[in-house]
């Protein structure tokens, strides 16, 4: 069971140590300064000791709220797009397509599912003190250590999330303690996924899928601002401190250039469709410091041999650092929590309304079961795998397809709130104007285009209730609350207001099926025609 990420740490979590070392738990350390560690000064960090007194800072990737009320909630997750529109150049390395990212550390509170990722780079610092303490920590931190290392294998940073998960299990009075602060009881230190590390970069939930989905996580600015890139006037062939660019919209840093960053999984080439079926080497993702500026951005990613023949050995590159992250087993350890896997399961095949054992799939098993001729049992089974894929695909469809709708009712319901507004305020003005005979006629054929574009959208947004009217109350609910929290987590709490209007204008126009309920928070705002 976890609590609350920073609920139950308060004011401890930032800027702190997130535990107190046990007498004689690790000798002769000596705390490190703030600026070898998080250096940008960033409030909102959550810190991982690490051996010789030092620190990770990590940052907090929300994937997805789970409706614990909600059948389907142990197997939620979220359909995102990484790659980009690559084209004939690097298309099969780097072209769009679809995956689903779901975090396996849960918010007890809040129900949100989460994981974990460095803020920074793992530093020179950091590597060492991990790969060669507590027994022979560093002599003393210098900026020369701040850098992100390089040089480094896959192996190589596998073994540095090897031993610093034997540390942190090897020192349960004190570091365990720590996991269940951050929220990741039996978690454990690890690389990153390539869905994970992109879905960080582009600035996850932070930001909204529009905004996401652009090859570059800026809008303002240059390059220049995020990255160290292959340029006399950025990098000029160096690593460089981290922490020193801005970051990007999740607080990560140098996501862009500075150490091309080694992820867990191996590489796989794309098609147009879908990831290619051979499993090759490795992938470093993000840029280096010797990358033109142009061939950096979220997409980037290259593959590498774990072993190379000229070098004799492990391949790495004097251009490839890494980053940690931070999770959890996936299936639950409390055996009780099985069942709820199992419903939700079925609940990605339900077809129509009613009981999970009378769905007409279940009727198909149990008439294939019945039947004597094996070939034709077998034929029926076939169907039943393809037709239980296509209702899977549906649900899910329908689902991601009402919260697309609510998304976009909770935007029509703000526009038509801000035209009535607009409407009350000319009349207003048009009414002073006619008092004091100062050009009436300037306002009167704005108020009549204002009103004629609220009659458009406010018609728009009956047509938009009317639809949800007719979906089911508990899936509304559960899918407003999904789409309710991912307004939250980007911190638009105009929109997250004008989905509640949207949600009550649903539930009066079931009761009367009228107009003027649909519009019941327009009730102080005049839009009758001009006097």
């Amino acid at each position: 069971m976890t609590i609350s990420l920073f609920r139950a740490l308060g004011p401890f979590v930032v800027g702190a140590s997130l535990f107190c070392l046990s007498p004689g738990a690790v000798l002769a350390e000596q705390a490190w300064d703030a600026d070898y560690y998080n250096p940008a000064g960033d409030p909102d960090v959550l810190l991982l000791p690490i051996p010789c007194g030092g620190k990770i800072a990590l940052k907090k990737v929300v994937t997805i709220t789970e409706d614990p009320q909600s059948p389907m909630g142990p197997l939620s997750d979220q359909r995102i797009q990484i790659g980009r529109d690559a084209g004939r150049t690097r298309g099969y390395i780097e072209e769009n397509h679809h995956e689903y990212i779901s975090g396996t550390l849960v918010d007890d509170e809040t129900h949100e599912r989460y994981y974990l990722i460095g803020a920074y780079e793992v530093t020179q610092g950091q590597y060492d003190a991990v790969m060669k303490g507590p027994e022979a920590c560093p002599a003393r931190m210098s900026r020369k250590m701040n850098v992100p290392v390089t040089d480094v294998s896959w192996y190589d940073a596998i073994d540095f999330t090897r031993k610093l998960n034997a540390w942190i299990y090897g020192n349960a009075s004190s570091m365990m303690a720590t996991l269940s602060q951050i929220g990741a009881a039996n978690g454990f230190v690890r690389l990153p996924s390539e869905v994970e590390w992109e879905f960080a970069a582009r600035g996850g939930s932070a930001v909204p899928p529009a905004q996401r989905n652009e090859p570059m996580f800026f809008s303002d600015g240059t390059i220049d601002d995020y990255a160290w890139y292959n340029g006399a006037m950025s990098s000029a062939g160096k690593a460089k401190p981290v922490g020193k660019k801005k970051p990007n919209p999740l607080g990560l840093y140098d996501v862009y250039g500075n150490a091309a960053e080694i992820v867990q999984d191996s590489f796989r080439m794309t098609r147009s469709d879908r990831l290619h079926g051979a499993i090759g080497g490795f992938v470093a993702r993000g840029g280096s410091f010797l990358d033109s500026p142009d061939l950096i951005n979220s997409a980037r990613r290259d593959e590498y041999p774990f072993f190379d023949a000229q070098l004799g050995g492990e391949f790495k590159r004097r251009t490839m650092g890494f980053r940690i992250a931070v999770s959890t087993s996936s299936l639950p350890r409390d055996v009780s929590e099985v069942p709820r896997l199992e419903t939700a399961f079925e609940e990605t095949q339900r077809q129509v309304e009613g009981p999970l054992d009378e769905q007409p799939l279940q009727q198909m098993a149990a008439v294939a079961n019945q039947v004597q001729n094996t070939e034709l049992q077998t034929r029926i089974r076939d169907l039943q795998g393809q037709l239980q894929d296509e209702f899977a695909r549906r649900n899910e469809l329908e689902a991601r397809t009402m919260r697309v709708t609510l998304s976009n009712g909770g935007l029509q319901a703000m526009e038509v709130f801000l035209s009535a507004r607009a409407i009350k305020k000319f009349k207003a003005a048009y009414q002073q104007a006619r008092q004091t005979n100062t050009h009436p006629e300037f306002y009167a054929p704005r108020i009549e285009a204002e009103f004629n574009h609220f009659s458009l959208i406010a018609n728009a947004y009956y047509e938009t209730v009317e639809s949800l009217a007719d979906a089911g109350q508990q899936e509304l609910q559960t899918q407003a609350g999904v789409v309710r929290q991912a307004l939250s987590q980007r911190h638009d709490t105009d929109m997250v207001r004008f989905v509640e209007v949207l949600e009550n204008s649903v539930a009066k126009f079931r009761q009367s099926r009228s107009r003027q309920s649909v519009l019941h928070f327009l009730d102080e705002i005049p839009t009758a025609s001009i006097d």
